[in-house]
């Protein structure tokens, strides 16, 4: 099979970026012949660029020509695309398709349902653009506090959803979790063709650790994270030591008011995130918002630590209470010390969740089970155009 891969990367790497290259890479394992492309929102420079971006966001013609001249120059059978905010704009799905390919999209994210992604407005759930109005958002000016960029993304989601282009043959959308799947189809999108496909992690022994100590929180310092959350519960729990590995626009406050056991690390690279992970007693997944499904979590459970994260959303699908790790209300910040205090004092059973978490990672999150089931999408998108 010829796979084309398209991702638009952020400025600050994240979790989709790491996908992408993943499965990229685990396809072309597999034996198919795989091509990455991807576009960099670094190239935004400048109040020129960010306009320019903005008013292709909604739909970019010229993209849906250069992906059409591209699926062709390579012969793809199939587009996976990954994220198409802002640079290439949901026209690359008609693009693809133009030239024949089947067009497969993940939905890292809740960008098609709200201008923000995150469905958190203010520290709280908001689902107020479910209904199938995205105006609302504008009004809240949800894309950053930006009225400009809130109008960009409302009109990129009210164009895809006239246009209907989720709901076409050869093209399959793909849901991190059930929660997700869920939500997405509430807010417009065809629930027939949204598959659950969680994300996956290589699974080497050699993360396992037997000495560990402190816990470990990594993520984008945003709001949504609530790495806040775990502040204020550093600060109840003074003899244990956190690290918060990542970088964002709350890094400054946080740093501000960290107590002393609270040591922030930066944004690191990826194998040293996990080997952070691994020689942790715990990750912290305090999250605010519907996290779809953290590679942080993954890259714990491989490792064979537990974790203690956020009754919220696909949290609470993926991690096991009791059993793979432990879930506190989203933020109590009272109760994530709890928890905390809870699995430092008993490590016998802490110990069992983190070997209860391997054996999920190699039964739901392996890189078989994920090659399996993408080439099952794969397969169904193909079937829909006459090329499977």
């Amino acid at each position: 099979m010829r796979i084309l891969v398209l991702h638009n990367r952020y400025r600050v790497g994240g979790g989709e970026d790491v996908v992408a290259a993943a499965e990229a890479a685990l396809m072309r394992a597999r034996g198919h012949e795989v091509t990455l492309i991807e576009v960099d929102n670094h190239a935004i420079r400048g109040t020129i660029g960010a306009a320019r971006a903005a008013i292709g966001t909604a739909y970019n013609p010229s993209r849906r020509r250069w992906i059409a001249r591209e699926v062709r120059r390579i012969r793809a059978e199939v587009v996976h695309v990954h994220n198409f905010f802002p640079l290439l704009s949901p026209a690359v799905l008609d693009g693809a398709a133009d030239a024949g390919a089947a067009v497969v999209h993940t939905l890292h994210n809740y960008r098609t349902i709200c201008a923000g992604a995150t469905m958190l407005r203010n520290g709280a759930v908001c689902e107020q653009c479910l209904d199938g109005s995205r105006w609302a958002a504008v009004r809240h000016r949800c894309y950053r506090g930006s009225l400009p960029g809130t109008l960009a993304v409302a009109a990129m989601q009210q164009t895809a959803q006239s246009l209907n282009l989720w709901d076409r043959p050869g093209r399959q959308l793909i849901a991190l979790s059930r929660f997700a799947r869920d939500k997405l189809a509430q807010g417009g999108l065809p629930a027939a063709r949204i598959s659950v496909k969680p994300n996956f992690i290589d699974l080497p022994d050699t993360l396992r650790r037997k000495a560990r100590s402190g816990v470990v929180f990594a993520g984008r310092l945003g709001a949504e994270k609530g790495a806040s959350v775990l502040i204020e519960a550093a600060r109840l729990l003074p003899d244990i030591d956190f690290t918060l590995i990542g970088d964002g626009p709350e890094a400054p406050r946080l740093r501000a008011l960290a107590p002393g056991n609270a040591r922030f690390a930066g944004a690191l690279p990826r194998e040293q995130v996990r080997a952070a992970i691994a020689g942790a007693r715990l990750l912290a997944v305090p999250s605010l918002w519907y996290e779809g499904l953290p590679m942080t979590l993954l890259e714990a459970y491989a490792a064979g630590t537990p974790v203690v994260a956020s009754r919220i959303g696909a949290l609470a699908e993926w991690v096991e209470d009791d059993a793979t790790g432990i879930l506190v209300e989203p933020g109590d910040a009272s109760a994530l010390a709890a928890a905390i205090r809870r699995a430092w004092d008993y490590p016998e059973t802490t110990q069992a969740m983190g070997d209860a978490a391997r054996v999920r990672a190699e039964t739901l999150f392996s890189p078989g089970a994920a090659g399996m089931a993408l080439e099952a999408i794969y397969g169904r998108a193909l079937a829909e155009i006459g090329r499977g």
